[in-house]
């Protein structure tokens, strides 16, 4: 672990309220676990440097705890791009990726979004009923 990161997760202690930063992930579009990775490396970067222009002392904060990532699962594009929007409409920094079709994807898709860093109850209600990502169902499950 990077040596100022563990430093600061030190001195900051246990928070009574967590930050955290969330990953929608659709559910009817499986892809190579490359590719979400990749993806969700693009929706947790972005949130955090616009966050860190919004607010630098949150992010401050965020980067001192235990930087929690939780990935929950989205019906599809269109439930994807209402959980965005509801947290933007809540003040919140949140993101929807748009992959450019260099690899997987035949054309441009909407493949993940992103929110936080933010505390749970600041989510808009249809985020914090999300389940948590397990794995993409297929029609034999």
């Amino acid at each position: 672990m990077n040596d100022v990161v563990k430093e600061q997760r030190d001195k900051a202690g246990t928070a009574e309220a967590e930050l955290r930063m969330w990953l929608f992930i659709r559910q009817d579009l499986p892809m190579p676990a490359g590719k979400l990775a990749a993806q969700a490396g693009h929706g947790y970067a972005t949130c955090l440097w616009l966050s860190n222009d919004r607010d630098p002392d949150l992010v401050s904060m965020y980067m001192s705890h235990a930087q929690a990532k939780i990935a929950v699962s989205v019906k599809n594009e269109v439930e994807l791009l209402k959980c965005v929007e509801a947290c933007k409409e809540g003040g919140l920094v949140a993101v929807a990726v748009k992959d450019a079709a260099r690899t997987v994807f035949d054309k441009s898709t909407y493949t993940v979004g992103a929110v936080g860093p933010c505390f749970r109850k600041d989510l808009p209600k249809r985020v914090s009923r999300l389940r948590l990502f397990e794995a993409w169902q297929t029609q034999n499950d």
